[in-house]
């Protein structure tokens, strides 16, 4: 398989919003663009950075940054399709979110999910995100991690502080 990390383009909008109404059903849930998802809608207006990864033509992950203020972020729309997890893609992704937030020069990227999202906590963990007090009003989300993204990249599993 050739997988491809693109920047996001603006006439990649159809394919999102395809992508998202056949993924989020994999976890139980239905894209709202009139609620929940309405971001998605303008992805360009609405994400600093957005990234979606291809195989072949075919559209099977996404994930974005948003800045929050001047030190920190937030890792937003990590999505990948379930038969594509589990390969390194989803470490690929957020590799390239948190190399860009670095170059961004943020501090901390932060990121909200659920706690039935066992596969995604144990990957942010891998990746040196640890859970933090809760940080925005999500209320569908229960749990909320912090990387510091001050040190270096060999050095990601050390204890935030």
């Amino acid at each position: 398989m050739m997988y491809e990390l693109k920047r996001f383009q603006k006439e990649m909008q159809n394919d999102v919003i395809s992508f998202f109404e056949a993924v989020l059903p994999e976890s139980g849930r239905k894209l709202d663009l009139n609620g929940k998802h309405k971001a998605f809608q303008d992805i360009q207006k609405n994400y600093e950075k957005f990234w979606c990864m291809y195989d072949g033509s075919r559209l099977i992950g996404t994930v974005a940054i948003n800045g929050m203020d001047e030190k920190n972020c937030e890792l937003k729309a990590l999505y990948l399709y379930s038969k594509h997890q589990g390969q390194g893609l989803g470490y690929k992704m957020i590799s390239e979110a948190v190399r860009c937030a670095r170059e961004a020069g943020y501090q901390k990227m932060y990121l909200d999910t659920l706690s039935t999202s066992k596969r995604a906590i144990h990957l942010y963990e891998s990746i040196g995100f640890e859970v933090t007090d809760r940080y925005n009003e999500n209320q569908t989300a229960d749990v909320f991690m912090v990387k510091n993204l001050l040190l270096e990249e060999g050095n990601d599993k050390k204890a935030y502080s």
